[in-house]
């Protein structure tokens, strides 16, 4: 879905200095590398369901899919200016150019890589902000709170769903959902702002740095108690006012809600009926099976579980396919696409700022 994931960015990452100059060049170049053997692999392995697809868009009303590529283009948009209102909410900032791209890479790195791809995207993402001059407590706490709010603002549209189809005990069931997932993860940000319980956490993880040192030879140089205890109270620091808890949470909806409008801009496109009542529901079973990242941007599986969804809704086979495979041309490989420019973009002008340096 549009971002690929829900909890992607929750998370607290580590400080990380990053890859030393000498190194960076040669990062790069494995990245992109590792990039184009990605998309030829994926091209190679899914050539026939390719195939099949191209021939499922032909009679579609194009206009619709434009119109629905925007709407998902302005989606992403959410997600980065999202970024943006919390990192100035903490102090920092990012430039609007350079929030877009390393989103849309971002989100090209988690959908090109199955099960590891939203563990890769939040490194990337965080390693990103933090060169871009925002600390390292800044971007983790951005970055735990950006999902926390992505996922209480899709409980709150599947459960509108829900009671669009007169099903108060799925309404319900979506936010008791929700509660599980984000109290925890709200509980341990707000640990952080509590001074013993800060002391305690950093008792703790120095011992297991102090137990991970006789393997990891980084761990034993320096003050890790120190840096420890440093991170976790500049952590505990940060404060989300009225107004950029307003916006990180209205940017995070509008996120979930343009994609399901995409999805139903897709079917005009095909000449189907949107199934309103279900439609919500719908979008959400190829959210969930997206989420699974059991194949490469869940080629396949969200495309199965989509148009199954879609069916069960009313529609015929004959125009669910056709409606998912639209919506998945601009959801999936329309923003993979982009990002995949940004990142090649990204390493070719890393190459040249080092060679201009070295020179």
């Amino acid at each position: 879905m549009s971002g690929d994931g829900t909890a992607d960015r929750v998370a607290v990452a580590p400080e990380d200095p990053g890859p030393s100059p000498s190194r960076r060049p040669v990062v790069q170049v494995l990245l992109r590398v590792v990039l184009v053997l990605a998309v030829v692999v994926l091209v190679a392995l899914f050539r026939h369901r390719i195939a099949e697809w191209w021939d499922g868009l032909v009679g579609v009303a194009w206009k619709w899919v434009l119109l629905a590529a925007v709407v998902q283009l302005v989606s992403m948009q959410c997600l980065v200016q999202q970024q943006r209102v919390l990192l100035r909410a903490g102090g920092g900032g990012v430039p609007l150019g350079a929030a877009t791209s390393t989103i849309y890479a971002g989100n090209t790195i988690s959908a090109s890589l199955p099960f590891a791809g939203a563990a890769a995207s939040v490194g990337y993402t965080y390693r990103r902000l933090h060169a871009l001059g925002n600390s390292p407590a800044l971007v983790s706490w951005a970055l735990a709170v950006s999902g926390i709010a992505a996922t209480a603002t899709l409980a709150a549209v599947l459960a509108f769903g829900s009671a669009m189809t007169g099903s108060v005990a799925g309404a319900v069931g979506a936010f008791l959902a929700t509660a599980a997932g984000v109290l925890p993860v709200l509980g341990i940000v707000l640990t952080f702002r509590h001074a013993r319980t800060r002391a305690w956490l950093v008792r703790l993880a120095s011992r297991v740095a102090r137990l991970l040192g006789r393997w990891v030879p980084a761990l034993r140089d320096g003050p890790v108690e120190g840096k420890i205890e440093d991170f976790l109270t500049s952590l505990g620091s940060f404060r989300l006012g009225l107004p950029a808890a307003t916006g990180a949470g209205l940017f995070a909806l509008a996120n979930w809600v343009l994609d399901v409008a995409c999805l139903a801009l897709a079917l005009e496109a095909v000449g189907a009926p949107v199934p309103w009542q279900g439609l919500v529901l719908a979008w959400a079973a190829g959210a969930l099976a997206s989420s699974a990242r059991l194949t490469p941007g869940g080629i396949g599986v969200v495309e199965t579980a989509l148009a199954s969804a879609l069916v069960a809704s009313g529609l015929p086979a004959s125009q669910a396919v056709p409606a998912v495979l639209v919506y998945r041309l601009v959801s999936l490989w329309l923003l993979v696409a982009i990002g995949a420019v940004f990142l090649l973009a990204g390493s070719g002008a890393g190459r040249r700022t080092a060679r201009d340096t070295t020179g």
